[in-house]
């Protein structure tokens, strides 16, 4: 296996999964809901959201997008602390204050790109391991894109699957049920963008 590359220097903080209970908490707060109220908004479990304020749990970004829609925050309210900017520097995303998150027990890991702030776009890079595949997807409204930076990856998308290699792109609708895969020995990395503005669970 190789090593992982990485397009910065960037130490992941090994403190930022176990603050989004934290930030959980006082967004639900400020939104004066119980935890079972934003349960029922989010469609999750009360003891699931109560696992997750208390850090007894590792939150997918499928569930995190479910709970971002319910309290109608972007998700960048979830994975990092509020930093105080000059309005005319939010569009920017310094490569050192990228959130940087494992995703499920294979080891694939996103970079969240996008800056902070309620944006209609999303976009990450996401590397995916050896022998790794994503895990389940909700489908809704809205589009995906990408392009395959590093190595090769399988991409389905409905009932069709297709071998991209570096520099290949795509685009689908997000109401197709859809799912990447890495077969090879190597990393992979892809640049993932998706439409956020409406409540889409994203890969």
């Amino acid at each position: 296996m190789s090593q992982q590359k990485t397009t910065s220097d960037q130490t992941p903080d090994p403190q930022s999964e176990r603050r989004v209970g934290a930030r959980l908490r006082t967004l639900r707060l400020k939104k004066r809901l119980s935890i079972s109220g934003l349960a029922e908004l989010a469609g999750v479990s009360t003891g699931m959201v109560s696992q997750i304020e208390r850090d007894l749990s590792n939150p997918s970004v499928r569930l995190l997008e479910r709970l971002r829609v319910a309290l109608e925050v972007p998700l960048t309210a979830l994975l990092e602390d509020d930093i105080q900017q000059q309005p005319m520097k939010e569009f920017v995303r310094r490569a050192k204050q990228r959130p940087q998150f494992a995703v499920g027990p294979s080891g694939l890991i996103k970079e969240l790109l996008s800056p902070q702030g309620d944006h209609d776009l999303q976009f990450m890079l996401i590397t995916i391991p050896p022998a790794c595949r994503s895990g389940e997807v909700l489908v809704g409204d809205g589009e995906k894109a990408g392009l395959v930076l590093q190595g090769q990856v399988a991409l389905r998308v409905g009932d069709q699957q297709q071998m991209l290699s570096e520099g290949d792109s795509f685009q689908f609708s997000s109401r197709l049920p859809h799912q990447v895969e890495n077969f090879t020995n190597e990393n992979a990395q892809v640049l993932w963008i998706m439409n956020t503005r409406r409540p889409v669970i994203h890969l």
